[in-house]
């Protein structure tokens, strides 16, 4: 490279680095803002949805995938032997389970997986799965309807749950529905509400709540663009008059 390349490169290298920094915060800032958006328009169709009165789900009115974003209300009883347990979640600071357990709808051939709430572990021994309700009598709830389980980060893919494994790290609809045989609506069902207090939990995060914070990191990384355009600024002018001497 002769000493001229090197100092055209020398020149230009810099506001080539301080332009794509820029454009990387920027891009950053508005990725937070879109994901503040998404959040804040799910709070705004859960508030729509709790205001109206939950549909009824039965014999003429089934789950389907347009079902996804508003409240129902389900009659049926809980199939106990195909509950799982998932592992590693925690409600306020204690580590426990969320529940899942299908359900059959009365009067109907429907089968729903709901996320009925959390309980906590035995501090003692993990593995030991807590004792639930048996219950054979038909249950009334209410609950949200979503597309599937929200997943979780795994640096390797999870093998497939065996037929008495209750305890998983994960889980999706699919691989419920895999394992359990059952024929189950595409939809899951978190539960808000139930007509007999089961002691489990349902204290669920609001989407909303996390609208702020995304605004938060949205004004440092535009901070940062700012910051760094304004330091390219002056060190451009700055150069500029050093070498126009």
């Amino acid at each position: 490279m002769s000493g001229k390349t090197r100092s055209l490169t020398g020149r230009w290298l810099p506001h080539v680095a301080a332009l794509a920094l820029i454009a990387l915060t920027v891009s950053l800032g508005n990725w937070q803002m879109r994901r503040a958006a998404e959040k804040a328009q799910v709070q705004a169709q859960i508030d729509r949805a709790l205001a109206a009165e939950p549909v009824a789900v039965g014999p003429t009115a089934r789950l389907t995938e347009q079902s996804v974003g508003t409240r129902v209300a389900v009659t049926g009883r809980w199939l106990n032997e195909h509950t799982v347990f998932i592992d590693n979640r925690t409600w306020r600071g204690r580590a426990g389970f969320h529940v899942l357990t299908p359900i059959r709808i009365v009067d109907s051939n429907q089968f729903a997986v709901v996320l009925r709430g959390w309980v906590a572990s035995d501090p003692a021994r993990r593995s030991r799965l807590p004792a639930l309700p048996e219950g054979g009598a038909a249950v009334s709830l209410t609950a949200w309807v979503e597309a599937d389980l929200a997943q979780t980060l795994e640096l390797a893919r999870s093998p497939a749950p065996g037929p008495d494994d209750r305890l998983w790290q994960s889980a999706s609809l699919a691989r419920f529905a895999n394992w359990s045989g059952l024929p189950i609506a595409p939809v899951l069902l978190r539960q808000t509400s139930a007509e007999v207090d089961d002691g489990l939990v349902r204290d669920w995060p609001v989407p909303g709540a996390g609208v702020a914070k995304h605004h938060g990191y949205a004004a440092q990384w535009y901070a940062l663009a700012l910051l760094t355009a304004g330091l390219w600024l002056v060190l451009t002018i700055r150069q500029r008059n050093k070498t126009s001497r």
